[in-house]
């Protein structure tokens, strides 16, 4: 996987960057630690350009109100350096591996057999070899394997939405999801499947998916439904939420969702921190929230419920109460 190989070396060398502006920055910085630096800057042109990217960012930073990991800095202090250079990291990563990630696949060519992932915010849509549609969620990471026996796809993170197709070999070959917790076979079907820690969730749209847990007995369920499992059992299918599916149409839906959930679901879309105050977190939402267009979401929940939202720094939101002061 090339890709997630150069995409990992881009993050190292980000983190790098980032620890070096904080402690150039701070006063613990001596005449060795800045040859250091300039070593570092010149043995490589991605290093020059990071660097280049870690000062445009840090820049935005200069104009906004001291923060504890700021303050931090000012004094020397190594944990401060470390909070503030994860702040850059978030940052600088939210803008350049955004501009990495973001590219459309050919919608003309089959996938091979390996490994395909999406960054955080970016919503990837694939063919499969055999014409069907796999789609990616933020953040997730699926490997497929194709072969003489059977069609699979191996889901290590995130979640995932697949539009079978009818197989073009003959014996038709299973199609099949595996996850840490077991494997799922779709019977002719678009259905959606999300690796959570200890457990699967899926939601079925169309047809039918058969669950075999890894050491657990099968069940089978069909569309409008969805079932959560784990490596031992599979609790009954449940009616599914019409939440499910909005992804793919990069919206969230919230049906008399706890706004710390929400808050917590849409985090899963941007970098850096996003939370809420505990005296707000119960309140309830209901409504259809555009993922591509954030500031208008934190616009729509400040005029439907008695809350306040408040950017502290480019990658920091909080959310509290109206009343509450700063």
């Amino acid at each position: 996987m090339a890709a997630a190989s150069q995409a990992q070396r881009r993050y190292i060398i980000l983190q790098q960057a980032a620890e070096w502006f904080a402690l150039l920055e701070s006063d613990a910085a001596g005449e060795a630690e800045r040859a250091k630096w300039q070593r570092w800057l010149d043995a490589d042109p991605m290093h020059a350009s990071t660097w280049q990217q870690v000062l445009a960012i840090s820049g935005q930073f200069r104009s906004l109100p001291p923060a504890p990991a700021r303050a931090a800095l000012a004094g020397g202090a190594a944990q401060g350096r470390r909070a503030f250079a994860a702040m850059l990291v978030a940052a600088v990563g939210g803008v350049a591996l955004w501009q990495w990630n973001k590219r459309e696949d050919d919608a003309g060519v089959a996938l091979a057999n390996t490994g395909y992932d999406s960054g955080v915010g970016q919503l990837r849509q694939l063919r499969l070899p055999d014409g069907g549609i796999l789609q990616l969620d933020t953040d997730s990471l699926a490997e497929l394997g194709y072969n003489a026996t059977a069609r699979r796809i191996v889901l290590r993170r995130g979640r995932i939405h697949v539009s079978s197709a009818p197989d073009t070999q003959q014996p038709a070959r299973p199609l099949l999801v595996q996850t840490a917790q077991g494997t799922l076979r779709a019977l002719g079907t678009r259905f959606e499947v999300r690796q959570f820690d200890g457990c699967t969730q899926l939601s079925v749209e169309q047809g039918a998916v058969e669950i075999t847990p890894l050491q657990g007995p099968a069940i089978v369920v069909p569309a409008g439904q969805g079932a959560q499992f784990d490596a031992h059992h599979s609790a009954q299918p449940v009616a599914a939420s019409a939440a499910a599916p909005a992804w793919t149409r990069r919206m969230l839906l919230a049906d008399n969702m706890r706004l710390d959930d929400f808050l917590q679901e849409l985090g899963r879309y941007r970098h850096g921190y996003l939370g809420c105050s505990p005296e707000v977190a119960h309140l309830r939402l209901v409504g259809a929230y555009p993922l591509d267009d954030q500031p208008t979401i934190f616009s729509m929940l400040e005029a439907s419920l008695p809350v306040r939202v408040r950017q502290h720094m480019p990658w920091w939101v909080s959310v509290s109460a109206r009343h509450q002061p700063d």
